[in-house]
């Protein structure tokens, strides 16, 4: 037990970047990718029947697509995947620099794709950010280090995202035939040992879970920016995570063992595993994105 959670171990991996988990309510199952390894996972909420398939390039993020499989924020564009066959489509390949890659993405409550990228050095601030909405693909003005995120409040009306190195979760009116309408504001200041905003969802109540970075902990806040709660994790790098399983109340969490040293891994074993926590508090099922 940990601060009154059992968190159980489901993969052991380890994977590289473990990302986007994203529970198909369609299927009773739970996707997700490791960004490093080019490859797609999909598993059932217990950790069994584990398949995996390979990508032609890192795919960031991956949302549920209205017709069956998934849309992934793939290599520097959009794809379309068919998680049945193997075979990855796509929508628009091009649409960032060599210089930057796909990174973390989410359907908004209507089904529109809100997708980011990162600067591969993770030193400038010019990796964009997009909406795909029935098949049109529009570019936000504001341009990132490492896009992280999105989530979106239940009502759909406010985005929640984080530029990581800066350590904000920001926060702004959002909506879904426009985007973001007002100046992103800080919802959130980390500091210190608190490590890096990464993936974020928000639960049925109104409140943001995120992971962070290099914090060993995912952190509950309520609307106001409030802690709640925080969940100690057993892995420095937990990446991101989901509400999922028949009720919705089951967390899912993916983690990463990149860039640590021998020594830091030997003192972080399970880094690279995906885990879950049972709650009290059901999440929300993901929208489908319209084609």
């Amino acid at each position: 037990m940990v601060q009154g959670y059992t968190i159980d171990r489901i993969w052991t991996g380890p994977a590289l970047l473990g990302e986007s988990p994203l529970w198909d309510h369609r299927e009773d199952c739970l996707y997700w990718v490791d960004i490093e390894n080019s490859l797609l996972y999909k598993q059932n909420g217990d950790g069994t029947n584990m398949g995996s398939l390979s990508l032609p390039a890192p795919a960031g993020s991956i949302a549920l697509w209205q017709e069956g499989g998934l849309i992934a924020a793939l290599g520097q564009g959009l794809s379309l995947i068919d998680t049945e066959s193997g075979l990855v489509t796509p929508l628009a390949p091009s649409l960032e620099t060599e210089d930057c890659l796909m990174n973390d993405g989410k359907a908004d409550r209507v089904g529109n794709f809100i997708f980011g990228a990162k600067h591969l050095m993770e030193s400038n601030a010019i990796a964009g950010s997009w909406r795909y909405q029935t098949g049109q693909i529009t570019q936000h003005d504001q341009r990132y280090i490492v896009f992280n995120g999105p989530a979106f409040s239940p009502e759909g009306s406010r985005i929640y995202f984080a530029d990581s190195p800066s350590q904000k979760i920001m926060t702004a009116l959002y909506d879904p035939s426009k985007g973001i309408t007002s100046k992103p504001e800080v919802f959130v200041q980390l500091s210190g040992n608190d490590g890096y905003p990464d993936g974020m969802t928000v639960d049925s109540e109104g409140c943001l879970w995120n992971a962070q970075w290099d914090g060993w902990t995912i952190t509950r806040y309520l609307p106001d920016g409030t802690v709640d709660r925080k969940i100690d994790m057993p892995v420095r790098r937990p990446t991101s995570l989901c509400f999922g399983g028949k009720d919705f109340k089951t967390l899912f969490i993916t983690s990463a063992s990149t860039r640590l040293t021998p020594e830091e891994l030997a003192q972080n074993p399970e880094a690279g595993a995906v885990f879950k926590i049972d709650l009290d508090i059901p999440g929300i099922a993901e929208e489908l994105i319209n084609s």
